[in-house]
């Protein structure tokens, strides 16, 4: 299950300098249908002549028009995609949609990785991350965070294999890789240290849990962190990944799959006790959440 490869080691393009390098790679079929793949990575040392446009011969390359991450290591971009304008700082990560109108440029010498790459829900991951930070599309990596080292993993796999040098990781592996970046870009990872504003969320989940099973609402728990429940929800869903009403729903719904296992309890009592007032509510968020109702759940075997 080995990829087409190609190397282009030098680059004509205006702006790009002569010590920076990309690499192509054709994925296998198995790799398009199961995987997530690269299709072209590269590390450019550019000027400010340099300037990429949509309606560039290079934009035309089905490597190019798929999704792509560019991590800046100095210096400092300008990238615009589907009407929206952002600017791009050393450690900072930009997530471009290269299927919409995008061009970008440098406003000063600028040292940048970029990574195009594809998957069966590449889209789905790409808004996800977006929504969970607000929008935002140009994101600061977080300190302890891993994704520049691996971005330069795959630069180096594909460097190696352009060259047929012997134990370059496989297509499997380099798919974790990229999963890797979209986790960490999703819900960064947890620091030993917290932030206070990590410290409230972490104080929120455990007054959540303490209290899973009365009436709770978001404005409940964003209170007891002295927050407003605007703020709370975006702080709460940049760090874990859930808005706080699906935190507390998934939390309860966990709740009731071991009641149903391990109690002769009525469904209409496991909703009560769970924290629903409507045993007709719970169904329908049972079922909504894991797909089979309670009753079925019940008898499917452990």
């Amino acid at each position: 299950m080995n990829a087409v490869l190609k190397s282009c080691r030098t680059n004509t393009e205006r702006g790009v300098l002569p010590e920076s390098r990309q690499y192509y790679n054709t994925p296998s079929a198995i790799a398009r249908q199961l995987f997530y793949y690269p299709t072209e990575i590269g590390r450019y040392t550019l000027d400010t002549r340099y300037h990429f446009l949509d309606t560039s011969p290079g934009a035309e390359r089905e490597s190019h028009k798929n999704f792509m991450l560019i991590y800046i290591d100095s210096g400092g971009m300008e990238i615009f995609n589907d009407g929206r304008r952002a600017l791009a700082a050393p450690g900072q990560i930009a997530l471009i949609n290269c299927r919409k109108p995008h061009h970008y440029r440098a406003l000063r010498d600028t040292r940048m990785i970029f990574l195009h790459f594809d998957g069966s829900n590449t889209a789905a991951f790409f808004d996800q991350i977006i929504s969970v930070h607000s929008g935002k599309w140009v994101l600061s990596v977080p300190a302890g965070s891993h994704i520049r080292a691996d971005l330069l993993h795959i630069f180096d796999a594909q460097a190696r294999a352009a060259d047929f040098q012997p134990h370059t990781p496989s297509e499997s592996e380099l798919s974790q890789t990229i999963y890797r970046i979209l986790c960490e870009l999703l819900v960064p990872p947890r620091d030993a240290s917290l932030t206070p504003d990590q410290d409230l969320i972490a104080q929120a989940i455990r007054y959540i849990l303490d209290h899973l099973f009365e009436p709770l609402s978001v404005e409940d728990v964003a209170s007891a962190v002295s927050l407003s429940a605007s703020h709370f929800s975006r702080l709460f869903k940049a760090r874990t990944g859930y808005s706080p009403h699906e935190y507390i729903v998934l939390r309860r719904i966990d709740e009731a799959k071991s009641l149903l296992h391990t109690t002769s309890l009525s469904v209409k009592q496991i909703a009560f006790r769970v924290g629903y007032h409507s045993e007709v509510n719970f169904i329908s968020s049972f079922t909504a959440k894991t797909g089979i109702s309670p009753a079925v759940f019940r008898r499917m075997p452990i």
